[in-house]
């Protein structure tokens, strides 16, 4: 299943780990300023105040990789997901928490396997295309890279995923769905400005609306 991968991969990946910090480092953008808009979002996903960072990949690194990957993308395919980073409540000592991830993939990709479509709630974040079960978060936005890679991000959309293992308790909680999303429109915004976007294509603070079921 999806949460055993996820488990192992956090348990076999080269991380290091941090509090919270008084400025976020540009080494690594999951890092949360004390008192800002993420670290708000962060202790209300987990319902922690306290939590732990752990760090997979830097920033830089992961910018390399994503544009990489779209080069190299197939018509119609996607790329490699990047796992960059995680947060777990503390003091718990369990495996529980919330991870992120990051890829291109295909406008008419339809972005889920094997789950129900009533399991799929629909969002509108922000004029962002958003979907969610109850504890995976999936946001599809449109990203245009200068130069080079011009025309292949013209072809491609960029996806961020959040995976939300607390989560798997509360099926039928619709504010722990929605502070989890919030949650992923800040990290992508985040990997949106790291890789360039033009026109700034997640800006300003989430706002949450659930769209009518098809």
């Amino acid at each position: 299943m999806r949460f055993a991968g996820l488990l192992a991969l956090a348990v076999l990946a080269t991380s290091c780990t941090s509090e919270p910090a008084p400025t976020p480092s540009s080494n690594y953008f999951c890092g949360m300023e004390k008192g800002s808009d993420g670290e708000k979002a962060v202790q209300r996903t987990l319902r922690s105040e306290q939590f732990i960072t752990n760090f997979y990949i830097p920033t830089e690194k992961l910018v390399q990789r994503l544009r990489t990957g779209l080069r190299e993308m197939k018509p119609g395919g996607h790329t490699p997901s990047q796992y960059t980073c995680s947060y777990k409540p503390q003091p718990k000592e369990d495996t529980k928490g919330v991870a992120v991830e990051f890829s291109w993939t295909s406008p008419d990709d339809p972005g889920w396997t094997r789950v129900p479509a009533e399991e799929i709630t629909r969002y509108d974040v922000n004029g962002v295309r958003v979907e969610s079960t109850y504890w995976l978060s999936k946001l599809f936005v449109t990203c245009r890279l200068p130069g080079e890679l011009d025309d292949a991000s013209r072809k491609a959309v960029f996806r961020a995923e959040l995976s939300n293992t607390l989560n798997s308790e509360r099926r039928d909680d619709a504010e722990a769905k929605q502070r989890q999303i919030e949650l992923l429109y800040i990290l992508a915004g985040r990997a949106t400005d790291a890789l360039g976007c033009a026109g700034d294509p997640l800006k300003g603070t989430p706002v949450v609306k659930p769209l009518p079921a098809t």
